[in-house]
């Protein structure tokens, strides 16, 4: 695939471009057909969420394709589909799985090693084509998932580790897409349907939103990085691209724009890269 890279004008010059790589498309088990969420462990390692797939795919940073993850057993539900993953303080694997229309969406905490440690059934499941994101908080454990009606509403919902639903954000927000959660414990929402990002305190409160038309036109994959910085990708037309970065209180820093094919997840490594899922690729950048 053809990549296109350039940054905001104001802050980066052609002598600060960084690496490109872009994988996944190459035939065999490393294949991808429907990538959607990303994280990056503390190792350098990427774990995807394809919706293709009944396990997660894992990579190294420089592209390789490493194996599925579980190898043995699968997530556990066969019928369903992976959605997003993100990892705990403890390094396990938490994965959203999509059971629509037949059965209730869940989630699903596996340590490095494969082992099952817990299991929870959602309340509620979205319509079929919906992308739902989930994102699990570093200090303590909370999982929060987005859900949507696919027309005019959605919100964000908070549960503990065994599935307890701690509470539900009065909807304000139309198509919610991917979640994220910074080291204070605010959680930062992607809304397709509005082209804002919103953000909400611990317990639920509506804190603001920020972004909006002209800076974030079609937010998707949204993740925090090391320095409080909100990396939201941008699917600002069929073609051209973006990942958009702002601070934790909303304002606007820069952007990278590429050309790709439908960027949608988005996630930061260790040693400050940038991953992104594209349609049937991923794509990193060693730096921004």
């Amino acid at each position: 695939m053809d990549m296109f890279l350039f940054f905001s004008a104001e802050t980066f010059d052609e002598s600060s471009r960084p690496h490109i790589i872009t994988f996944g498309d190459e035939p065999g088990a490393g294949k991808l057909r429907s990538p959607r969420g990303v994280a990056v462990s503390p190792d350098n390692k990427i774990w995807v969420a394809d919706r293709s797939k009944a396990r997660l795919q894992v990579y190294s940073m420089e592209g390789a394709y490493l194996y599925q993850f579980p190898q043995a057993t699968g997530l556990g539900y066969p019928s369903k589909m992976p959605s997003d993953v993100s990892i705990d303080k403890d390094g396990n694997l938490w994965v959203l799985m999509l059971g629509y229309p037949a059965s209730p969406d869940s989630v699903v905490q596996y340590s490095r090693d494969g082992l099952l440690k817990a299991n929870f059934d959602l309340p509620d499941t979205v319509p079929r084509g919906m992308v739902r994101g989930m994102a699990v908080g570093l200090h303590n454990d909370h999982v929060y998932v987005t859900w949507s009606d696919g027309y005019s509403r959605g919100g964000v919902q908070a549960f503990t580790p065994d599935g307890t639903l701690l509470w539900g954000v009065v909807p304000r927000m139309k198509k919610p897409k991917f979640v994220a959660v910074d080291g204070k414990g605010d959680i930062f929402v992607s809304d397709y349907g509005t082209h804002f990002i919103y953000k909400y305190d611990e317990a639920g409160r509506y804190v603001m939103k920020f972004g909006g038309p002209g800076r974030s036109e079609s937010p998707e994959g949204i993740c925090v990085d090391s320095s409080g910085h909100i990396m939201v990708v941008d699917s600002v037309d069929l073609d051209n691209h973006r990942v958009v970065m702002y601070t934790g209180r909303g304002v606007y820093v820069r952007h990278i724009a590429f050309r790709a094919e439908h960027p949608t997840g988005v996630a930061v490594g260790p040693g400050g890269q940038l991953v992104v899922t594209n349609r049937n690729t991923i794509t990193v950048f060693t730096g921004y």
